[in-house]
């Protein structure tokens, strides 16, 4: 049987190749190219953003929140400045809080028609991940700590989004507010990680489980798992992006946004009540029910990638040598589990679900 939500993304698609649309407004498919070179290196930039910034800081209803011009600087390694007139503005929901976060997650709107023959040549909306509070120890390593979450992920599947690490400086041009300059990382658009899958990114809310590839969401649902992440909705597209292969029509989910997880265990951070879980830190599978065939193959997936796994954590710098030994710890769990075939039956097996539910 047929799914609507198929049904309906396939006439959308349709329609898409008919009109050979780069863009498709209206809220359900999105194609676009697969971009420059600014998630090709993992080599960190330096960036430099002048302009209002207190009255950017200041903008956070999510209905009346505009962009604000910016100009933005940046370097790699040696190499001379580039500037780029840009906009920012603020994005989020909990973060874009005043009460929750003193600085805000920001988006960057990168003009481009004025960025070609640059490292930003062929992008546009560009989420920057900041820290939530400027002056309180601990919230740059935050930073740090997400950003290696996704790079684990990337050497899981390529149908997860790449991050470019910076340490960024704000300077408000007003003389308002003080400068800062802080780890950030630049998170790729979703639409581009699609392109270079040969993929289109969909947004119609609604997919069951049974809806996409059982593969795919067995490797994001215990990937997951792994990371102590329970706050995310296939069907809410909630820290989930869908995506359509374009060849075989078959759907597949991308996770995102991970400071809300175990392994990166923000003071802030806290599960859902209705898990009845103590912590982040507790390991929940929410995921789907899977085959022995496709068990097996997720878990020689994570095996294989073990060692890069634990390699970037030893690897970047700036994490506390007892965040990595800690780390270490919390993924050497998760090894234990998906080494022990009991364990596998009553932490993964015996707690999957045919459909979403908390």
């Amino acid at each position: 049987m047929e799914a609507d939500v198929t049904r309906v993304a396939r006439r959308i698609i349709v329609a898409v190749v008919a009109l050979g649309a780069v863009t498709v407004t209206g809220g359900r498919v999105r194609a676009q190219s697969a971009g420059s070179g600014l998630f090709d290196s993992d080599a960190p930039l330096r960036l430099r953003f002048a302009g209002d910034l207190r009255t950017l800081v200041n903008d956070r209803d999510s209905i009346t929140s505009t962009y604000h011009p910016f100009t933005l600087t940046y370097r790699i390694g040696d190499s001379a400045p580039v500037s780029l007139p840009v906009e920012l503005r603020t994005r989020g929901h909990w973060r874009r809080q005043e009460r929750h976060c003193d600085f805000p997650p920001l988006r960057l709107n990168v003009p481009r028609g004025k960025v070609k023959e640059t490292l930003f040549a062929g992008q546009d909306k560009l989420k920057l991940v900041t820290p939530c509070q400027r002056k309180v120890k601990g919230y740059e390593e935050y930073i740090l700590r997400e950003y290696a979450v996704y790079q684990v992920y990337n050497l899981l599947t390529p149908l997860s989004l790449r991050v470019r690490l910076a340490s960024t400086t704000y300077v408000d041009t007003t003389g308002k507010s003080d400068s800062l300059t802080t780890h950030t990382f630049l998170v790729e658009e979703p639409g581009q990680m699609a392109a270079r899958n040969g993929s289109l990114l969909l947004e119609i809310q609604g997919a069951e489980f049974d809806h996409v590839d059982s593969l795919q969401l067995g490797l994001v649902g215990v990937f997951l798992y792994m990371i102590g992440g329970t706050d995310w909705s296939l069907r809410g597209l909630h820290n989930i992006e869908l995506v359509q292969d374009e060849q075989l029509g078959v759907f597949r989910p991308v996770a995102y946004d991970f400071d809300f997880t175990g392994i990166v265990n923000t003071v802030y951070a806290r599960p859902d009540p209705r898990l009845r879980l103590r912590s982040v830190r507790d390991r929940l599978y929410r995921g789907a029910c899977l085959t022995e065939e496709h068990w097996n193959t997720v878990f020689a997936t994570f095996r294989d990638r073990k060692a890069a796994i634990y390699a970037v954590y030893e690897a970047l710098p700036g994490l506390s040598s007892g965040y990595v030994r800690d780390t270490h710890r919390y993924l050497d769990d998760f090894y234990r589990v998906i080494a022990d075939p009991g364990k596998v039956s009553s932490e993964l097996v015996r707690r999957c679900r045919e459909r979403e539910g908390v």
